[in-house]
């Protein structure tokens, strides 16, 4: 009797463990997955693409794996109506120092391709083994800036600068980037940079905290001039040397995504306000035969000029003749 009880014993607990294992492991069959992305810029002729495998950890850590899953010998190719065809050529480019990969970072890339507005926009990839990934698009309209966008910092009136546009595309996300264009004199060289102005600015442990602004559905962008001197100001900082800083002029990008993009920002954000916590990873798709994102951006400039008066007011020095944008 108690040898049968033993030998239950050990059935149960052989059971039970099986059974936990089976619980715990979070892997299942490992399927030929592949993930195509590639976002189209509509500023420029040259546009990438990346094309890789899935792969399975050797342990319940993705950043364990040290080799490059990159599929190799594909054919992509991005076309738009019938005469417009661009075939992405795979290249190699070497991976910064510390990289947990060891090999060269791998790429697919055209410079003969850049969308027109409102066009449809199609990739293609074929792999060696045949299969096919897919995924079509719509360009965002042309956005065109209003005439009631302020030209000139500040602005006559009003203590606040205010930048419009107009758009034909449906549902439209914007992206947008006020930035001021300087030059520094280091030793008698002269750097360029961008000082990016935010939203507004929050202080926190002696230090301006920017507060840049959010992807938006609004065609208008507004920021209050106190926060466009905080920006002027922070370009030198401690500098005593201010005339050392030659200002040129303020541009502002306007970024308008595709619905692909659209939905895919709308999908992955993190919350939409201080009580929106988000608990889980969103998977998002929008490849025909496997995984990935595929969508096209238009790029808009507004340009404004900054008063020699106001720059001097800083210790700078004006850079362009005055009442002139870049």
């Amino acid at each position: 009797m108690k040898k049968i009880i033993v030998y239950l014993l050990v059935i149960i607990t052989a059971a039970f463990t099986f059974s936990c294992e089976e619980n715990l492991n979070p892997y299942g069959e490992l399927n030929n997955k592949y993930v195509l992305n590639c976002v189209i810029r509509g500023d420029t002729t040259f546009q990438s693409a990346t094309l890789t495998g899935a792969y399975q950890a050797a342990n319940f850590d993705p950043y364990s794996n040290t080799s490059d899953k990159t599929i190799h010998g594909a054919t992509i190719r991005i076309w738009s109506g019938n005469d417009k065809v661009a075939i992405l050529k795979d290249t190699t480019i070497a991976r910064p120092a510390g990289n947990s990969y060891q090999s060269p970072y791998s790429v697919y890339y055209s410079k003969d391709f850049q969308p027109n507005p409102s066009d449809t926009i199609t990739i293609e990839a074929i792999l060696p083994n045949g299969q096919r990934l897919k995924s079509s698009t719509l360009a965002p309209a042309q956005v065109a800036m209003s005439s009631l966008s302020d030209a000139q910092i500040p602005p006559n009136n009003k203590n606040y600068l205010t930048f419009l546009w107009t758009t034909d595309q449906k549902d439209p996300i914007f992206i947008t980037r006020l930035g001021i264009y300087y030059y520094k004199n280091v030793n008698g060289v002269k750097t360029s940079n961008i000082a990016v102005v935010p939203v507004n600015y929050v202080q926190y442990d002696n230090q301006w905290i920017p507060n840049y602004p959010k992807p938006s559905s609004e065609q208008g962008l507004s920021v209050d001039m106190a926060t466009v001197s905080k920006a002027m100001q922070l370009i030198s900082g401690d500098d005593p040397a201010k005339s050392n800083y030659t200002i040129l002029g303020c541009i502002l990008e306007v970024l308008s995504l595709d619905k692909n993009l659209s939905t895919y920002y709308n999908a992955t954000a993190r919350g939409r306000d201080i009580y929106s916590v988000k608990l889980d990873e969103t998977d998002f798709s929008d490849i025909t035969g496997g995984y990935g994102v595929f969508g096209v951006y238009m790029r808009t400039y507004k340009v404004a000029f900054f008063n020699h008066s106001y720059i001097k007011s800083f210790g700078y020095i004006p850079g362009l003749e005055e009442g002139k944008g870049l």
